[in-house]
């Protein structure tokens, strides 16, 4: 075996992977002889660490399109993934998250296969497979929240191999936990690596997430002694603003997350573009703002879901924007002499007069730049969005920026890692855990405890929900009032989709709260032509078509 042939689909390429494989296997000798090394062996672990870079390093659209949290901006060429009306089983966008995750297993496999003939130490080995197997059952689950059963794989393929049927959701989960609880004991206490808090913190999310699928109660439960075992009496204690300050990556809060730096990046366009994404475009590169794709608006809906005194809207988006994007995070800087490109004043409970406008002028004489723009928070949603197509015309999220890139004007400048899961998270999983066994009181206390973060209210006093979780009537009002506080917690991160699916929640939030879908009708964006509605995303048609196994569609998406 001196080359490797690795063809999981026809449609399904490891050119990336076959690429890194082959620059480190020089000088001829045999995947044997390399892999047997430890150096050779540790090729292995990095490729399966990277593919989290591939998978992530352009917006993974399927977790956050399509949601009450974000809707469309300009162009139309992405209508399919956010209104559902037009999602079909050929769309790009699921085609390719199919694809990142499977190639992911590929790799992954490559690494289980080689261990066994891997000559280093015994304990190190056991910590490298078992980072394997979850990073394997990791990826089935994102599969799994997305389509539903899907063939598990679990095997190197050094050969096509076109027969690959489904398994069921209950298979699934099965494999899925089973290489996750497998793991837990072995990995290691590393950061930036697979360790127990990592696994604790999805064994919680996976149980939970089978608890709503499958509606078993003792899902619930174990999802919580999971959660509790990942917060391991870790309490919310760095101020909002700060955890998500660009000098304070990797800090305690965050549990697992995708990597990056500039000493890693080969080039200005390896790194990956979750700062660009959430708002309009700002303006050329001549202007000296980061680069906006305007592909996804913060919802109108969203700004709302804030109160007054919540000081996550102002850690949240960038509601100033000065003479350049990123003078904001230079502390050298006097901000009250830098010019304002940029401004989107709020008054909550009343709109924005002309008085005030004059009022905040005058407060900043000689501030006011040339081609200086303002955008007040409207309450009536259409009147918002009278300027959607302007540049600027709705504060960005900035929770993500990347000001060691600055001067880097492209899509995928950010060298900040993508988080995954934080300990709010943990603390929101354990919550919607308890919503599933009814216990609303016990949600909302650990609801609460992450609304109770230093610093989260702009007066010093206590921040409350926007709906009382505790007092609601059933568990749909629980759920809502639940989803309506995780909105604001965790605005841009890659985790509402999924949510809304598993809770069952997502085309009650779309038809509520998403102004796209509310416009075609909500019933009508999501009805397929089969009839049935569009839960689930679409098995590739190319995944079917390569298939010899006899593949059933999800509902929704009728065979091409």
């Amino acid at each position: 075996m001196n080359r490797i042939l690795i063809l999981l689909f026809l449609i399904i390429s490891l050119s990336g992977c076959k690429k890194f494989l082959e620059e480190d296997n020089k000088g001829g000798i045999s995947n044997e002889e390399f892999y047997k090394t430890e150096a050779g062996y540790e090729t292995l672990i990095t490729a399966s660490y990277s593919s989290l870079r591939e998978t992530f390093r352009l917006t993974p659209w399927l977790l956050v399109a399509g949601t009450d949290m974000y809707q469309r901006a300009r162009g139309n060429g992405d209508r399919s993934i956010q209104e559902y009306e037009q999602l079909y089983a050929t769309d790009s966008y699921v085609k390719t998250y199919y694809q990142n995750c499977y190639k992911a297993i590929q790799t992954i496999n490559m690494g289980v296969f080689y261990s066994d003939i891997a000559e280093i130490a015994a304990d190190k080995k056991s910590i490298y497979l078992a980072e394997l197997r979850f990073l394997r059952a990791f990826y089935h689950f994102l599969l799994v929240e997305q389509f539903g059963g899907v063939y598990i794989n679990q095997q190197a393929t050094f050969e096509a191999q076109l027969n690959m049927p489904r398994s069921s959701l209950e298979d699934c989960y099965a494999f899925i936990i089973s290489e996750m609880e497998a793991a837990l004991p072995l990995v290691g206490d590393g950061r930036a690596r697979v360790n127990k808090t990592v696994v604790n913190h999805y064994l919680a999310k996976v149980y939970l997430t089978r608890g709503w699928d499958l509606k078993q109660s003792g899902d619930f439960e174990k999802a919580k002694s999971y959660a509790l075992a990942a917060i391991n009496g870790k309490t919310i204690s760095i101020p909002f603003e700060q955890l998500w300050s660009p000098t304070n990556e990797n800090n305690d809060e965050f549990i697992f997350a995708v990597q990056y730096d500039l000493q890693s990046i080969a080039s200005s366009t390896d790194g990956n573009n979750q700062q660009g994404i959430f708002g309009p475009y700002l303006g050329g590169s001549e202007l000296n703002h980061k680069y906006m794709s305007a592909q996804l608006y913060p919802s109108w809906n969203l700004h709302n879901f804030y109160d007054e005194k919540d000081a996550r809207y102002d850690a949240t988006f960038m509601l100033t924007i000065y003479d350049q994007y990123f003078d904001y995070y230079d502390a050298s800087k006097d901000k009250t002499k830098i010019l304002i490109r940029a401004y989107y004043p709020r008054v909550w409970g009343r709109e924005y007069t002309r008085t005030d406008s004059i009022a905040w002028a005058a407060q900043r004489q000689g501030q006011i730049a040339s081609n200086f723009r303002y955008y007040p928070f409207k309450y009536n949603e259409e009147a918002y969005r009278e300027f959607y197509d302007a540049d600027m015309s709705t504060p960005v999220i900035k929770k993500f920026d990347s000001p060691s890139t600055r001067t880097i004007f492209q899509q995928t400048a950010s060298v900040r890692d993508v988080v995954l899961a934080r300990l709010a998270e943990t603390y929101f999983i354990y919550a919607e855990a308890s919503i599933g066994l009814n216990d609303f009181a016990t949600a909302a206390n650990y609801v609460q405890a992450v609304l109770d973060r230093p610093g989260n209210t702009k007066d010093g006093t206590r921040l409350s929900p926007t709906m009382n979780i505790a007092a609601s009537a059933n568990q749909s009002e629980a759920l809502n009032a639940y989803l309506i506080e995780s909105a604001k917690e965790f605005a841009g991160e890659y985790l509402r989709w999924p949510e809304l699916r598993r809770t069952g929640k997502l085309k009650e939030f779309c038809g509520r709260y998403n102004y796209d879908i509310k416009k075609i009708g909500v019933d009508q964006a999501f009805r397929g032509l089969d009839g049935r509605d569009k839960i689930l995303r679409p098995i590739p048609q190319d995944a079917i078509d390569l298939n010899e196994a006899e593949i059933q569609q999800n509902p929704g998406y009728q065979a091409q």
